[in-house]
């Protein structure tokens, strides 16, 4: 059944079917800032939501990041100096599938076997596909129609703390004080670059950003970007024999020697990968290759970029008359150890506070970016706490009605434990 307004769904996710509604899809070619301004129609929301709960501190910078503060609660128990705390959801989704006319679909309870959308049946949510199904027997699926990307990654981590927002306007329980924030252009790893951390004012952080339920991120791959610029020579085919310096055939060469074994769609677990993602004003003349890298050890991030160096100069030397210009952008670096080194706190509490609640916080790691990699790099650590949400950037994507429930209770005992321990 297609969600309406008189469908039984808690306010949570009343917000997560009205939020995925709006298209904040970011874009990668985009030099602006936020890289669409269609993200800022759900800022703007936000921030008049807000303020309406009763924030009136709400407000959204000139780029597009909606900052608030919920003020701190002391009980006799709670500590004299405590972390100010940070929570923080991006408001993009991935430019990976379309983010537009979504249309959120609540199905019934989950019985197991396929699920087949109703706007694309072709697109199936199939447990040999996704084992994950198999752990929400009975719970409500909650998909898109199957045209569209859903955008859990990350609404559904917008929609549990602006529940968490209205929720502790009625709780009088111990909390620290807490700084929200939700940012721009994550997808495209451009998430925090124009966020001051001195005017946020966080101690300590967390992104709910994460996947799978009850899971905590806070190891990351480093990644660097790598651009590849090469320049040919263009004359007319006919009398090209000796002349001709075809850019477009030394990219696809450059491609082809990329391992096969060391791609995205052959690797896993901590398994790093080269990526060729992007070829853009391609042509004989000119052409650009954009591809990434990743890897969990320094060791491998070293020995790809020597890779890399070695294809783009056998490339060289067959192509003498090309020119053929490499540069490597650093990305983010492995989150880990600046965690460790500034506050691992952030660990522990997060785990204490699932044990309160009666299960056990699995670590997974992040086989892609987050926010709290750049953030930890920059000093604030920021660990990525689950939102519920499964097969990110795909039409296949989905979460359930009774996780973003539980991850919503999941964030109140978290801010419950820093107030009273942090």
């Amino acid at each position: 059944m297609r969600i309406n307004s008189h469908t039984n769904v808690p306010a949570v996710v009343e917000r997560f079917l009205r939020y995925v509604r709006i298209d904040t899809q970011s874009d990668a070619s985009s030099d602006t800032v936020p890289s669409t301004e269609k993200q800022k129609n759900l800022s703007c929301l936000l921030v008049n939501e807000l303020r309406e709960m009763g924030y009136p501190n709400a407000f959204m910078d000139e780029y597009g990041y909606v900052f608030c503060s919920i003020h701190r609660i002391r009980t006799d128990n709670s500590q004299q100096n405590q972390a100010v705390l940070g929570l923080l959801a991006h408001l993009d989704t991935a430019p990976d599938e379309s983010g537009e006319n979504v249309h959120p679909v609540v199905h019934p309870p989950y019985q197991g076997g396929v699920i087949q959308l109703p706007g694309d049946t072709s697109v199936r949510l199939d447990p040999e596909r996704s084992p994950g199904l198999l752990n929400h027997l009975g719970e409500r699926i909650i998909s898109s129609d199957g045209t569209t990307l859903l955008g859990s990654d990350d609404k559904a981590g917008v929609a549990i703390l602006m529940q968490l927002a209205e929720d502790l306007l009625h709780d009088d329980k111990t909390r620290p004080e807490i700084r929200l924030c939700f940012t721009i252009d994550e997808e495209i790893g451009r998430g925090v670059e124009h966020m001051d951390l001195g005017s946020y004012g966080a101690d300590v952080a967390y992104t709910l950003d994460g996947g799978s339920i009850n899971t905590i991120s806070f190891e990351t791959f480093h990644a660097v970007l790598v651009q590849i610029d090469i320049t040919g020579r263009s004359v007319h085919p006919g009398y090209a024999k000796d002349i001709l310096v075809n850019a477009m055939r030394i990219a696809a060469e450059i491609v082809a020697a990329l391992p096969v074994d060391e791609a995205p769609e052959t690797t896993e677990l901590r398994e790093g990968y080269l990526h060729p993602y992007h070829i853009s004003d391609s042509n004989v003349t000119q052409s650009t290759l954009q591809i990434i890298i990743r890897d969990f050890s320094d060791e491998g991030m070293d020995q790809k970029k020597q890779l890399i160096h070695q294809i783009v100069e056998e490339a060289r030397t067959r192509h003498a008359d090309a020119r053929i210009q490499v540069v490597f952008t650093e990305q983010y670096r492995n989150m880990r150890s600046y965690i460790e080194d500034l506050d691992f706190r952030t660990v522990t509490f997060a785990r204490k506070a699932a044990q309160k609640m009666g299960f056990t916080l699995k670590e997974e790691l992040v086989r892609g970016g987050t926010d709290g990699a750049r953030l930890s790099e920059r000093g604030l650590p920021t660990p990525n706490i689950f939102n519920g949400g499964y097969d990110y950037h795909s039409r296949f994507e989905w979460n359930t009605v009774e996780n973003l429930e539980h991850a919503l209770a999941y964030s109140k005992e978290l801010v419950r434990y820093w107030g009273e321990h942090g």
